[in-house]
């Protein structure tokens, strides 16, 4: 089920930035490891809720990150870190269950830019590397 699952949906990904009736496809560059994946996957989401708000939840299963009510109750988006040949390639499908998809289109770019943002930060969103402390002093 699960390659079955990954298959159907990264053939319709292949297309490129696909954009189906109530539905939005990104896919991005090969992430190290799962963990790692599903790590900047939860980040993404709860910083998207931090920066536009929404009282939307997280779903996590073994390989996908699910963020929903992202716009009211309309609006869903579901991380997928499928493994391939030894890769993670992580994409994201968003869907909206109303015509508005010029909301589905702007939440999938904003969720696809905070990913760079966590991505390029090493899992900080906004780009910045976590801090490192001074060592400590010694005499």
């Amino acid at each position: 089920m699960k390659k079955t699952l990954i298959a159907a949906t990264l053939s319709f990904a292949a297309a490129g930035g696909a954009h189906a009736e109530g539905w939005t496809v990104t896919d991005f560059s090969s992430i190290g490891d799962l963990d790692t994946c599903m790590n900047y996957a939860e980040t993404t989401f709860n910083t998207y809720r931090a920066r536009f708000g929404g009282d939307g939840f997280t779903g996590r299963s073994n390989w996908t990150i699910g963020g929903y009510d992202l716009r009211g109750e309309v609006v869903d988006g579901l991380f997928i870190c499928a493994e391939d040949g030894g890769f993670v390639e992580p994409f994201l499908v968003v869907y909206n269950y109303d015509d508005d998809s010029d909301a589905r289109e702007t939440i999938a770019d904003r969720l696809g830019d905070i990913w760079d943002e966590v991505v390029d930060g090493n899992g900080v969103p906004g780009g910045a590397a976590p801090a490192t402390p001074a060592p400590a002093a010694t005499k």
